[in-house]
């Protein structure tokens, strides 16, 4: 791992434990969906950890800060403090998932094992289902789950860039 890849970790879980605690803030036993949150949150921060702990330099091993720790304690009390009712709740709920997504996939898209990329992969499907299931309570919009795109081959495109190569690596057969 290098330097962006460990601070790309530590940001992934830095958003995943304030998931989780906005989740308990927000009365995480009171609501299944909050609870799904909370543990689902847990898990991406146990798995980015664990992946954190498992580097052999000891300055990329670190915990989480106690700032990190109060910072989260006292943005999740205040969203809990300004909240009046249950749908509100999940709203707010809801943009704070919305933005653990953006981070998953963005750490996803970017990691380098492919088996942590694929433990990702199942947290990011559990997360989008969650959010499909917000979306429904909220009556919000879920942006779908995008899917590479294959590219339209052609044929006249094969066969002009077969030409234009063909004179200049002779050592490729195409």
């Amino acid at each position: 791992m290098i330097d962006p890849e460990v601070a790309r970790l530590r940001r992934l879980r830095g958003e995943a434990l304030r998931v989780r605690e906005v989740a308990r803030a927000l009365g995480s036993t009171q609501s299944d969906l909050l609870a799904r949150g909370a543990c689902a949150s847990w898990r991406i921060a146990r798995v980015v950890s664990g992946k954190l702990k498992a580097h052999p330099y000891l300055r990329y091993q670190n915990d989480v800060g106690i700032g990190s720790i109060l910072g989260n304690g006292l943005l999740a009390s205040f969203l809990a403090m300004i909240t009046k009712d249950e749908v509100q709740a999940l709203k707010r709920f809801e943009s704070q998932v919305h933005m653990l997504m953006r981070h998953l996939d963005d750490t996803r898209a970017l990691c380098w094992s492919s088996d942590f990329s694929d433990t990702l992969g199942r947290s990011q499907y559990e997360l989008q289902s969650l959010l499909e299931d917000l979306a429904q309570i909220t009556k919000s919009t879920v942006p779908a789950a995008r899917l590479p795109e294959r590219a339209d081959r052609t044929d006249s495109l094969v066969g002009e860039l077969a030409r234009t190569v063909e004179g200049d690596w002779p050592y490729l057969a195409f």
